[in-house]
């Protein structure tokens, strides 16, 4: 409780916090991690789903079928809220996020850097523009291609999202392994100008996200991990607290009052 304190007096004390998070953080909303015992990572490598999908074929409707149902059962846990609570408080100014399920929106905050993108949100494969979706929608276009499992394939994925404005074809607009990251510029900015960074729910091995730390650092933001386990991150951090962000980000969030400038 001390340290639940400590890092509560230093987010009070500081003018511009920004939060950056990981897999961890949804973890209490039913979307298990790349990385737990049985994920992608665990049973195919390290190639991303559009090639372990390439791949394995045969595992496409398995896989697909089972990361949308989580996806469509997943809503913000009270890690999620806090932030978004952190926010309206004055006490963070952003939230960057590897994550692509939407909960930090769905929670609340409003400025908040997508860095491998947003399941829900379409790309167009031909012009590039970008168009939103209400949850409903996302799975109004999926669901019945899921259900049929005899003839699923994902030429009929691809062909249930809508389509563009110029007509051409759309795809959720998520980051896959090769691909460039989405918000970068802005990220990296959030991170020169922070004084504090929570380090929430990462792995701190997927780059260049992971560097976003150690700019924070560097520029004198201090860091403040929360995992519950070590991390690759966890020696630049100056406090780490050892517990899930479901459980430590509502507590820190007891001991805050508004920012005296909201």
């Amino acid at each position: 409780m001390d340290t639940i304190k400590q890092v509560a007096k230093i987010i009070s004390s500081a003018c511009r916090g920004v939060a950056f998070t990981g897999a961890g953080i949804s973890a209490a909303s039913g979307i298990s991690t790349y990385r737990d015992t049985g994920g992608l990572w665990d049973r195919y490598g390290s190639e991303g789903i559009l090639n372990v999908l390439n791949k394995h074929p045969d595992k496409a409707h398995e896989i697909l079928g089972d990361f949308f149902c989580r996806l469509e059962k997943a809503r913000p846990n009270p890690a999620h809220l806090a932030l978004a609570q952190l926010e309206k408080m004055g006490h963070l100014a952003a939230v960057i996020t590897q994550n692509v399920d939407n909960l930090h929106r769905e929670a609340g905050n409003k400025s908040v850097y997508e860095l491998h993108g947003n399941m829900y949100r379409l790309c167009c494969m031909t012009c590039g523009k970008k168009q939103g979706l209400k949850r409903g929608d996302l799975w109004e276009m999926v669901r019945p291609v899921l259900k049929s499992s005899d003839t699923f394939s994902l030429e009929a994925l691809i062909k249930a999202f809508r389509p563009c404005e110029c007509s051409g074809m759309t795809r959720p607009d998520f980051v896959s392994f090769g691909e460039a990251v989405q918000d970068l510029s802005g990220a990296k900015n959030a991170a020169k100008t922070c004084d504090v960074m929570l380090v929430v729910g990462t792995s701190g091995v997927v780059y260049p996200a992971a560097a976003l730390p150690a700019i924070a650092k560097t520029s004198g933001a201090c860091l403040i991990e929360i995992n519950w386990k070590a991390s690759e991150l966890t020696s630049l951090c100056d406090l780490s607290i050892r517990a899930q962000a479901v459980d430590a980000l509502p507590q820190i969030l007891k001991y805050l009052k508004p920012a005296k400038n909201t």
